[in-house]
């Protein structure tokens, strides 16, 4: 097209939408959230005819928008959208219709989006890819609303800035923001893209908060196991999860994959491996819990075909989801109890994982023990579940003897 006032291409891109037979709705929520926005920025600055300069200026705008906080993310892919319509059909007559904008559509310049995909493909196959993506795509994000268009003129003081804004938005992943970004500048180095002193900036050890959560007491366990009805097939269940919780320290999501075959009955002992490190653990399987789930597999699982060892209560009986579910049961037995719950007061089942682990340091047990039970990669991770003030620990300090001894 040549000169083409923006009101008309406008009124162009609603009348083929309405050939798409889209809905009255979403006629009107194209119009308002879309292409509205354009025509009042193009009145601001009294302009009339579509201009390319004029487009680029107002996406980099919606892009510092939405990075500030200032539009949510849904209302920024509305209004990138329109300036995708508008771009197209001003170029070629037409647009390509999608069904709904993606949750995977890049909210990139061309020129960032590519440099994207080309760094996510030389990462190979990691497993937390979409980790990458998300810091990444915010950083070049970043960049754009600080003029850098192009990755040229990026210094080390706009990787310093970006990690102080990004410490407003997410202080509990800055472990995940430098390490993307150490292999973000290190890839840039190594394809001859960008050469700068960036170690400085992301290799400075840094200060960290260690928040020592505390445990819960034997006369609390005692009470959210009181709270479970073992005559039922649910209760079964229930008092199987909590006790293994309890004696073996077992995360969520490993309680939530077991298998009937990750226990040995002839030596009691669990071999599973772990979710979350992927690395095999070997626990012994301590009487009590070891008796609860013989009653739950008897007496309370519905009959299946699943290799799993807890199933769901109602047809059809899959196992748990994930250890989200295996919390939800817990959760719900801690509030019969009449145990106030906040966030950050370590009520919770991975608190059972950090009494187990207070408990075992109390009786003498080295702390490079207790991280191989606990299943982490060193002690040095075991440190920031146990608190190592003896007055701390002696108040947290278990009798396994005593928990679940007394039944209703």
């Amino acid at each position: 097209m040549n000169e083409v006032a923006i009101k008309e291409l406008i009124e162009i891109a609603t009348a083929k939408l309405i050939e798409l037979q889209l809905c009255n709705g979403s006629i009107d929520s194209y119009h308002h959230r879309a292409f509205q926005p354009v025509l009042d920025f193009y009145q601001k600055r009294s302009e009339t005819f579509y201009r390319t300069e004029l487009m680029d200026e107002l996406s980099s705008r919606y892009q510092e928008l939405f990075f500030e906080g200032n539009i949510s993310r849904k209302t920024f892919r509305w209004r990138i959208r329109g300036l995708r319509i508008l771009n197209e059909l001003y170029k070629t007559g037409s647009f390509e219709w999608k069904v709904f904008i993606t949750k995977n559509d890049s909210l990139l310049s061309r020129y960032y989006e590519e440099f994207l995909t080309r760094f996510l493909s030389s990462l190979g196959n990691i497993c937390r890819i979409g980790i990458y993506r998300s810091i990444t795509e915010r950083y070049f994000l970043f960049l754009t609303t600080q003029g850098h268009h192009t990755i040229e003129g990026i210094s080390p003081s706009d990787i310093r800035y970006f990690i102080v804004d990004m410490f407003t938005y997410r202080p509990k992943s800055m472990d995940d923001v430098i390490t993307v970004l150490r292999k973000l500048h290190t890839y840039f180095r190594a394809e001859g893209m960008l050469d700068i002193r960036f170690e400085p900036v992301l290799f400075v050890p840094r200060a960290r908060d260690k928040k020592v959560l505390p445990c819960f007491l034997p006369e609390e366990l005692n009470l959210i196991l009181k709270q479970i009805n073992t005559e039922t097939p649910v209760g079964k269940r229930d008092y199987a999860i909590i006790q293994l919780g309890i004696t073996t320290g077992l995360r969520a999501g490993d309680i939530a994959n077991l298998k009937l075959t990750d226990v040995d009955w002839k030596n009691n002992e669990i071999h599973l491996i772990q979710g979350k490190t992927k690395q095999p653990l070997s626990l012994p399987l301590e009487e009590r819990a070891g008796n609860a789930i013989i009653d739950y597999i008897l007496n309370g699982r519905p009959k299946s075909e699943s290799s799993y060892m807890f199933l769901r209560s109602l047809a059809p009986y899959h196992k748990f989801q994930d250890g989200v579910s295996v919390s939800c049961v817990f959760r719900k037995y801690l509030k019969s109890a009449g145990i106030s719950h906040t966030v950050g007061d370590g009520k919770t089942f991975h608190g059972l994982r950090r009494t187990l682990g207070t408990e075992m340091v109390v009786q003498g047990i080295p702390v490079t023990t207790v991280s191989q039970v606990l299943g982490h990669h060193s002690p040095e991770t075991a440190k920031q579940y146990i608190s190592l003030d003896t007055n701390g620990l002696k108040q947290c300090a278990l009798s396994f003897g005593t928990i679940g001894e007394v039944r209703v």
